[in-house]
């Protein structure tokens, strides 16, 4: 599992697997984990969750994913000492995608918002599907 910190409590990376990666997370502050993978994984118990199974398919994602996405990234950084990690199967597209689109949402503009995420992990890709989406999302809310 790797783990990739974009800002003091925003972070992406790979899949928690084991129980030495839920210690690791622990140990780093992490308090919430937002699960992009396809199957649920009870490791993630230990943290407060949320599970949005989404294939990484390269195309647009609905605006109930960004909206459920937003709102519980908003009640984790609502907690003073809160950390997030999103996480995906390798954490190469679909988390660094998201936190992309986390990082915009909290006021980034987009090259500032790619260069976090590409700052944190030089080989993450920001797939141009899931990031107009996100912007469309944004546009309409």
């Amino acid at each position: 599992m790797k783990v990739f910190f974009v800002n003091e409590r925003l972070a992406f990376g790979s899949a928690i697997q084991t129980c030495q990666h839920v210690e690791r997370l622990g140990a780093v502050g992490i308090t919430h984990v937002l699960n992009l993978r396809r199957r649920e994984n009870r490791k993630m118990r230990k943290f407060r969750y949320l599970w949005l199974r989404f294939a990484d398919n390269k195309k647009p994602r609905p605006p109930w994913f960004y909206r459920r996405a937003l709102a519980f990234y908003r009640r984790a950084m609502s907690e003073a000492d809160s950390k997030l990690f999103v996480m995906c199967h390798h954490g190469i597209c679909r988390s660094p995608s998201l936190t992309y689109f986390l990082l915009r949402a909290s006021g980034a503009n987009p090259p500032e918002a790619e260069s976090l995420v590409l700052r944190a992990k030089p080989r993450a890709r920001l797939v141009l599907a899931y990031r107009e989406s996100g912007e469309d999302f944004l546009r309409s809310a």
